[in-house]
């Protein structure tokens, strides 16, 4: 009941007490307490005068519980505040410790400082807004899909190595390929895991002309998988000039020079192709067995024979043994004897 309803009530009833006891006996009464005579009144004031003493002590009864309900129950939204606010760091990624003013809430509740919370298909129910707003979006990218986050505001409290920012940069990058070059143009503000992932991206996805910019970043075995997408007859700008602008930023190995001229075999013209490797193979020896395996490609054998002589006759003894047999008229494939392992490990 509200206090004021039951002062209300209380002076109607004290009231009806006087009246009725004063219609029933109208005189007045005195009588002395401890040797002090008190004021002759009417007897319906005495009797009222209990009456009015039991109510006062009521409404100060109710008044003293109520006030202590009302701050205790003040103390409880509070806490109820901050437990959403707790769900609401641990769904974030970003658990924060909470203080509860209810003991064994702030037991149960310290879990959400050190643990996330993954949300589920959240429908329905008396879900506080902010809470079913944020559970939906990180949901959306949990589930792989990519959410411009610059709107919501809860972003602001997220770090950059934050799960919920490094899933939807993945997702991003998934979904939309150009990402990668600006994740690559400000690597500081992603992780190394995603600079990493945008090179791969990069590679699959871009031509050589925006590649070319990162030539020396995307590494050796990057610029192979590049080479692979135009051995399987992508056009992707590769060209003399284009290749040669990636390869000096690489250590090419004997293998590697290999690798690149069965590629360049199927691509490039025979003048450009072995003008290429004839200069490849004066700047680094470990291109000769390349250039050599060109030359029997496209049947140069007087060049070969030049090339086998200025070396020692130890020195890439597959080939001699090739050049051998051609000149003997044997049938033999330059395939059938050459192959990446005896030209790179045993000249």
């Amino acid at each position: 009941m509200r206090i004021g309803l039951y002062i209300v009530f209380s002076l109607l009833f004290m009231i009806a007490v006087a009246v009725g006891v004063y219609m029933i006996n109208p005189a007045t009464f005195s009588f002395e307490v401890f040797g002090i005579n008190m004021p002759k009144l009417p007897v319906a004031v005495w009797v009222t005068l209990p009456v009015a003493f039991l109510a006062l002590a009521s409404i100060f009864h109710m008044s003293f519980h109520g006030t202590k309900n009302f701050f205790a129950f003040r103390k409880w939204k509070s806490d109820v505040k901050k437990l959403e606010d707790a769900i609401y760091w641990s769904l974030i990624k970003e658990p924060n410790s909470v203080h509860f003013s209810n003991k064994e809430l702030s037991d149960t509740a310290s879990i959400l400082s050190e643990s996330y919370v993954e949300p589920l298909d959240i429908e329905g129910g008396h879900i506080p807004i902010r809470l079913k707003e944020v559970a939906k979006i990180i949901r959306k990218i949990d589930i792989g899909e990519y959410v411009d986050l610059k709107s919501q505001k809860f972003t602001k409290h997220l770090s950059n190595n934050n799960p919920i920012i490094v899933k939807n940069n993945d997702n991003h990058l998934n979904s939309d390929s150009a990402f990668a070059l600006k994740v690559l143009d400000f690597k500081d503000k992603y992780t190394p895991e995603l600079v990493e992932k945008a090179l791969d991206k990069l590679v699959e996805s871009q031509d050589f002309f925006t590649i070319k910019k990162y030539a020396k970043v995307i590494g050796k075995e990057r610029f192979f998988k590049l080479l692979d997408r135009v051995a399987n007859g992508e056009d992707i700008g590769f060209s003399k000039d284009m290749l040669k602008s990636f390869i000096t930023e690489y250590t090419l190995e004997c293998a590697d020079y290999y690798k690149l001229a069965i590629v360049t075999l199927s691509k490039f013209e025979p003048d450009d192709n072995l003008s290429l490797f004839k200069e490849l193979s004066k700047n680094d020896e470990k291109a000769i067995p390349s250039y050599l395996y060109l030359l029997f490609k496209y049947e140069m054998l007087d060049k070969v024979k030049d090339i086998l002589e200025e070396h020692s006759e130890d020195e890439y003894k597959a080939f001699r043994a090739l050049y051998s047999l051609k000149k003997s008229k044997f049938n033999y494939k330059t395939s059938d004897v050459i192959t990446i392992d005896n030209i790179c490990k045993w000249n």
